[in-house]
């Protein structure tokens, strides 16, 4: 059985250009163009959603309060953000998501990450670890794989809601 991926981002160069990369890998691809979409292409999948690659500059509902909707139905979903926002780590991390991604994205380390996500996602939910128990990867824009500790930044703290909401 194929993985299914619900791939939400705005800019459609990049949903198509990911559309196609994963298709090519053997992933069933669901796509939207923002939160709102997101939410309700969620609810309404044939299959269900195992993975999760969210943008987080888009109109109607930002990349945050999305992840506040779906992580409200499935706290257990696994999400990579991709962004090319600067100092997303420390939200990304207390948000509870498995990876940040930033973009320009390294395709080949994006794919074995999503590999070793995906990998045996019904362990975790069996065992009812949610999100806050996931290990956190980073991915950088140069292609490294990291996971903490990191030097702690200063960053607006992540609050539910806001302008995008």
């Amino acid at each position: 059985m194929k993985h299914s991926v619900l791939l939400v981002d705005d800019d459609l160069s990049v949903r198509e250009s990911l559309r196609q990369l994963f298709h090519a890998e053997g992933y069933q691809v669901v796509m939207a163009v923002n939160g709102v979409e997101a939410v309700e292409k969620f609810g309404s999948a044939q299959q269900p959603i195992d993975l999760m690659l969210l943008d987080l500059n888009m109109p109607l509902r930002n990349g945050w309060a999305t992840l506040d909707r779906l992580f409200e139905v499935d706290p257990s979903l696994p999400v990579m953000v991709l962004t090319g926002l600067p100092n997303q780590y420390a939200l990304a991390k207390a948000a509870g998501i498995s990876a940040l991604v930033e973009k320009p994205v390294d395709v080949e380390a994006m794919l074995l990450l999503m590999q070793e996500l995906l990998s045996d996602p019904t362990r975790l939910r069996h065992q009812g670890i949610g999100r806050w128990n996931c290990p956190f990867h980073h991915l950088l824009a140069a292609g490294r794989v990291s996971r903490g500790p990191w030097p702690e930044q200063h960053v607006t703290p992540y609050r539910r809601g806001g302008i995008n909401e």
